[in-house]
């Protein structure tokens, strides 16, 4: 099946410690991973 341009295995709200970590280590992994954010990284809500 040909890939299609937004075709993700995990899409990660928020990229926080939690969000961040979890979304590099599935890219690490092999996996198609999109993060959406304002800002990434970081801890606090602007």
């Amino acid at each position: 099946m040909p890939k299609k341009k937004y075709d993700f295995d995990l899409i990660v709200i928020g990229s926080g410690p939690g969000g961040s970590s979890v979304a590099m280590q599935c890219a690490k992994d092999g996996l198609e991973v999109a993060v959406i954010d304002r800002l990434f990284g970081g801890t606090c809500a602007l």
